[in-house]
């Protein structure tokens, strides 16, 4: 049966890897795979860890690879989604596995060995079900997550968590809808009123004297540091200017390369505001008690863009 998602890919194993690798002209730069996969040996033990890492905006670890053919994912889910069109339309072609986007923030992950016989199952000598057959097959498989692990030889996910399953109080979740509606009504309001222009223009000067004009620096939303920040910040209802000044650095993040220098709008730190409570929502909730009972979290909020930088101790 033939798949859209086989290739002459020689990198399916261990071996095959760790013989690639030995074939790089300056091991100390890596094995090319291609212009986004490059292949290291980790550390100086024997026999060597294969570390994949990904070049896109900056230097990712993206697996680990023992000689037992394990292969654990390290990378955050935020690099899954930031790198997302190279990994869903490229990977397979030099890995055995494919990785799919399921909804906003989850992206299943399966391996090609499994995946095939699964659809063969399915679909037996009708190659015209194959490719109405291949989503329901990869949505039934498991969700990306730093940390899950692959048996290389038989195809098996080793630890396969379940999807989403989050059961509220309701005194609770109230609670939190009051208090996540005060406090957005209190930094949609500033917006409005343009207070936050002159932080706007601070930001705009420190963007301009880093050396990389191309990659706009922004909060790393998902670090502890910066959830400690806004838990506190929405229990007090205060607004520090630290953390306005990360609502308005994500703010410009999002636009083409010619708006750097501009405030930015209304609208767009509106949107912004909204964007990351959204996706913050369930680590957000975990502290503030709302759930009575939850499952694996997909929509962690390591998710959020190209991560960014920690909040530093004052």
């Amino acid at each position: 049966m033939y798949t859209w998602w086989q290739s002459d890919r020689s990198l399916n194993t261990y071996e095959e890897m760790l013989t690639s690798f030995n074939t790089a002209r300056w091991p100390d730069k890596g094995k090319p795979v291609n212009q986004n996969w490059r292949m290291f040996k980790k550390g100086d033990s024997i026999p060597h860890t294969m570390r994949i890492v990904c070049q896109g905006y900056g230097t990712e670890p993206l697996a680990d690879i023992t000689p037992d053919n394990i292969i654990t994912f390290v990378a955050k889910e935020s690099h899954i989604i930031g790198m997302s069109q190279s990994y869903v339309s490229s990977f397979y072609r030099w890995f055995p596995f494919v990785i799919n986007r399921h909804r906003k923030g989850l992206y299943r992950i399966r391996h090609t060995k499994n995946l095939d016989a699964e659809i063969h199952a399915k679909v037996g000598d009708n190659q015209d079900s194959v490719y109405s057959t291949f989503s329901s097959v990869m949505n039934s498989g498991p969700s990306y997550f730093c940390g899950i692990q692959f048996n290389l030889l038989t195809g098996e996910c080793l630890n396969q968590k379940p999807d989403d399953k989050f059961i509220e109080i309701p005194a609770k979740r109230k609670e939190w809808r009051q208090m996540l509606t005060a406090y957005k009504k209190g930094l949609k309001a500033r917006a409005k009123v343009h207070a936050l222009d002159a932080i706007a223009l601070e930001v705009i000067k420190e963007q301009a004297q880093q050396q990389n004009h191309y990659h706009a620096r922004q909060p790393d939303w998902s670090s502890e540091e910066w959830l400690d920040c806004l838990q506190e910040s929405m229990t007090t209802l205060d607004f520090p200017k630290h953390l306005l000044k990360g609502f308005i650095e994500s703010a410009m993040s999002n636009r083409g390369w010619g708006r750097q220098s501009e405030v930015p709008t209304v609208d767009e730190l509106i949107r912004t505001v909204d964007r990351i409570f959204a996706d913050l929502s369930i680590p957000l909730r975990r502290r503030f008690k709302v759930f009575q009972s939850e499952g694996h979290d997909e929509r962690t909020a390591d998710k959020h863009r190209y991560g960014g930088y920690k909040l530093e101790a004052s």
